[in-house]
C-alpha cells in the first residue's frame, strides 16, 4: 500500500504517512498549522487507494484544540463518518467509502 513517507508543508512542518493493516492509513499531523494540515488531509483522502476503509489522523491533544477541532469537522465526498478514537484522545478516525 504505502510506505512511511515524510511530507513537508509550506512551512516545513513534517507529517508522516504510515501504512497499517486492515486497509487503514495513519497520518501524523503533530505540530502542523491548521491550513497546512487540512490541505494535506484533503489530498490524502482524495488519493487513498480503493479499498481503504479508514484513516487514523494523529493530531495530538496537549497543545490546544484548533487542529483537533478542524480534523473532527472535516468533510469530503468520500468521507462517511468522522469520529474520535475511543483509545486515544489525540486521534480521530475518518471512515471512507470504498
Amino acid at each position: 500500500m504505502f510506505s512511511i513517507k515524510r511530507v513537508f508543508s509550506r512551512r516545513k512542518t513534517l507529517a508522516y504517512l504510515m501504512p497499517t493493516t486492515n486497509n487503514t492509513l495513519r497520518i501524523d499531523l503533530h505540530g502542523m498549522y491548521v491550513e497546512d494540515a487540512m490541505e494535506l488531509l484533503r489530498e490524502r483522502v482524495a488519493r487513498a487507494p480503493h479499498g481503504t476503509e479508514k484513516i487514523v489522523v494523529i493530531h495530538g491533544y496537549n497543545r490546544g484544540s484548533a487542529l483537533k477541532e478542524a480534523v473532527r469537522r472535516f468533510r469530503a465526498p468520500r468521507v462517511v463518518e468522522v469520529a474520535p478514537s475511543f483509545l486515544n484522545e489525540g486521534e480521530t478516525v475518518i471512515w471512507l467509502r470504498s
